[in-house]
């Protein structure tokens, strides 16, 4: 491998950085890098990779840990940099989110824990909800003198991962409670243990991932050995237990870690997330603070509104700059509309969008509605049947797929259903996108290292080749009605299910792999109905010209032309809603947008979410008749 002089090195397909963000590419030293919406967080991780990689800055065999919040970032990172720097150099770009990173110690050296606290092998993550907690609370079954005690189910939540009020490892023996909450505790743990399977929820894991690396200094100098360089994405999100795992590893190291966030782009205070993290991050890893002011994603009205809006709700946040070349501003490009009812609310946004594609101006995913919460209700309410009725189609990212019991947005995210429909669009000549270049950098990553060019010599072209008859076989010796599971499972059976279970920690879980199986099936059934071709379907599949509707949580780090947020009223938010923490939701929100952001509301009170709409109207944004 040829390396480029660090000198001359310069950012690759033609990206041009401003010299703070160049800085940050090339430091030798750890840093806090806080950037506001559209600064292109992700590309500036992706460029310090290729800098670090291509310049041998990052010393081989020596490695890049790239930790995100959510897996579809970690994918887009990961692919990002292989891009940049090619297959061979991202070989050693590793890209997981915090759970994945955990699971993948837990899975690795679950040898290494204390023998009270070790799960088998074949442990399940388990994802609780209230009435899991509420039901353990009212009946914990705790041993004297605390066999009479019941808590709430927020306490069994909030204590029930780790001893005491912050993370720490546990004891190589058994502790005897102090408290009260500790037997509770404790007790959850034998819960959970005694049962077959056993199951964990990601905090346990993030707990005995901590564990193992405190009581084995041997493993935690691997991960040292390994990793010269950190890079840590949405950092701002970064929950408690995330973070003491991460500093249990690399305080203290020669590791140079770059995390990368905004404090106003803050959604995951409910999980434990605080705007402290930052200051306690440069502190706990001698950190540079670094501000980046440029935003290349929207235009300078949008850049207007989301300054306003910040100045808000940090007044000391830095004021960011449009980035774009001036361009001609939208007519409208901003703006409330207050429907009579709540049944215009939903036909005013379908035809409005309905006018927008016909005219050729715009595609129907370049348009995102967002929800506070509950886009299920509001899609079965009305909304999808009003976009019907203008020949629209509605995709609600949130729903749950079939019985597997995935939302759409994350099934699309699973390396398993990525390399399930690359190859079909592979094996039915589908030449529109990289499928095939694709296809072999995802499965590169579970045959060992390897490029394009080298992939035959490795029997993957043989592979596909073989697959790919196998599937045109089973095709053409079945009806129109053949079963959408035995597809899958026969993609997945020539593809190589050993060498796939590979793509992610959680696919050594058989259950887990025939939930995403199921998912799969059931997902490309509901797409073939009404669809005239193998690419139709794919298209489908993949969200080509529908409308995205997700709640705001979910659109974290995603983008479109225009932005609706949709039913901005009192009884669309929760209850009991923290308003300063919707006022960062909703600067998420906002700040989505490229060109254009509008806001909904049909008949309801806006008493609770009063401060929202004083955000805006500090913003200028206006109150406007109808859709332009």
């Amino acid at each position: 491998m040829r390396f480029i002089s660090a000198d001359v090195w310069c950012p690759s397909d033609g990206v041009q950085l401003d010299k703070d963000s160049l800085d940050v590419v090339r430091s030798s030293v750890s840093q806090a890098v806080q950037a506001g919406p559209g600064a292109g967080k992700t590309e500036l991780l992706a460029q310090r990779a290729a800098f670090l990689l291509q310049t041998n800055t990052c010393p081989a065999p020596k490695k890049i840990l790239a930790i995100s919040f959510k897996r579809d970032a970690a994918k887009n990172l990961r692919e990002r940099v292989a891009k940049r720097v090619g297959l061979e150099l991202s070989e050693r770009f590793d890209s997981h989110t915090f759970d994945a990173f955990a699971k993948g110690i837990l899975d690795r050296f679950r040898e290494g824990l204390p023998d009270w606290i070790q799960p088998n092998r074949n442990y399940e993550v388990a994802f609780p909800d209230w009435r899991v907690w509420k039901e353990f609370g009212d009946r914990p079954n705790l041993a004297e003198p605390f066999s009479k005690e019941t808590f709430h189910q927020d306490v069994v939540k909030n204590g029930h991962a780790y001893l005491g009020t912050a993370p720490s490892p546990f004891p190589i023996t058994r502790p005897v409670p102090t408290s009260a909450v500790e037997a509770m505790t404790l007790g959850w743990w034998d819960n959970q243990l005694s049962r077959e399977p056993q199951t964990l929820t990601f905090d346990m894991v993030k707990t005995l991932a901590l564990t193992i690396i405190y009581h084995n200094p041997i493993i935690k100098n691997a991960f040292l050995n390994s990793y010269s360089h950190v890079f840590l994405d949405e950092f701002q999100d970064t929950t408690l237990p995330q973070y003491s795992m991460l500093k249990e590893i690399f305080a203290g190291s020669h590791s140079i870690l770059t995390a990368v966030g905004d404090n106003k782009q803050l959604i995951m205070t409910f999980a434990g997330a605080t705007n402290e993290r930052f200051r306690q991050f440069s502190s706990d890893f001698g950190a540079q603070d670094v501000a980046l002011a440029s935003n290349f994603r929207s235009n300078q009205r949008i850049v207007d509104v989301v300054n306003s809006m910040a100045k808000s709700i940090e007044p000391d946040s830095i004021a960011v700059k449009c980035a774009k070349s001036v361009d001609e501003l939208p007519e409208v490009s901003d703006g409330i509309i207050q429907f009579r009812s709540d049944d215009d609310e939903r036909k005013g946004l379908a035809e409005f969008i309905s006018r927008e594609v016909k005219s050729g101006k715009l595609r129907a995913d370049d348009f995102i509605v967002l929800v506070r919460q509950k886009a299920d209700d509001h899609e079965n309410d009305g909304l999808r049947a009003a976009f019907e009725r203008e020949g629209l189609t509605l995709r609600n990212e949130a729903r749950s797929i079939g019985e597997s019991g995935i939302a759409l947005q994350d099934l699309s995210s699973e390396p398993l259903a990525e390399a399930v429909i690359l190859f079909i669009q592979v094996a039915t000549g589908d030449r529109r996108r990289r499928a095939y270049p694709d296809l072999i950098q995802l499965m590169s990553n579970s045959h060992g290292s390897m490029s394009e060019q080298s992939a035959e010599q490795f029997g993957l072209e043989r592979t596909l080749r073989k697959a790919t008859k196998a599937f045109e076989d089973f095709v053409a010796s079945s009806d129109k009605s053949f079963s959408w599971g035995a597809l899958v499972d026969l993609i997945t059976a020539q593809l190589g299910e050993d060498k796939l279970r590979r793509l992610a920690q959680e696919y050594k879980n058989p259950a887990r792999v025939a939930k995403i199986k199921s998912g799969i099936a059931a997902f490309l059934d509901e797409c073939s109905n009404g669809s005239a071709s193998w690419q139709d379907l794919v298209d489908r599949y993949q969200g080509a010209g529908q409308v995205r509707l997700m709640t705001v949580h979910k659109s974290k780090g995603l983008e479109a032309h225009t932005i609706i947020f949709f039913s901005l009223k009192d009884s669309s938010f929760y209850y009991r809603a923290n308003m300063d923490e919707e006022a960062l939701a909703f600067f998420v929100a906002v700040s989505r947008a490229e060109q254009r952001v509008f806001f909904t509301k049909g008949v309801g009170q806006i008493k609770k979410l009063k401060p929202l709409y004083e955000l805006l109207s500090q913003a200028g944004v206006p109150e406007i008749q109808a859709f332009p």
